[in-house]
């Protein structure tokens, strides 16, 4: 018996997702692309005075080995520093928040 009995469906729905939800197309490494759910939304560390963009994106990381915290990644033609550190779920899902180089 195999210890990853659903691996199989597991990476169907992970490329059926990210081929019909994502609103943008990333690239690592000048590998091959692949979707990734971008999201922009305002966030406020230094208060109500001071409004900064948050920009996350959140995809499969089996499609960029060895990201971490400092890499780059191409969004939709534009370079981006990952911001944190990358722990993806259970499902192998990451979001990272990431920031223009």
């Amino acid at each position: 018996m195999s210890l990853a009995p659903f691996a199989a469906l597991e990476a169907r729905v992970n490329n059926a997702v990210q081929a019909r939800l994502a609103n943008a197309t990333a690239t690592y490494q000048g590998g091959q692309p692949f979707g990734v759910i971008l999201d922009r939304e305002a966030s406020d560390p230094f208060g109500a005075a001071v409004d900064v963009a948050q920009i996350t994106v959140a995809y499969c990381v089996v499609n960029t080995p060895g990201v971490r915290e400092g890499s780059e990644l191409v969004v939709d033609g534009v370079t981006h520093k990952v911001a944190g550190p990358v722990q993806p779920d259970a499902g192998g899902w990451v979001v990272l928040t990431i920031y223009p180089a």
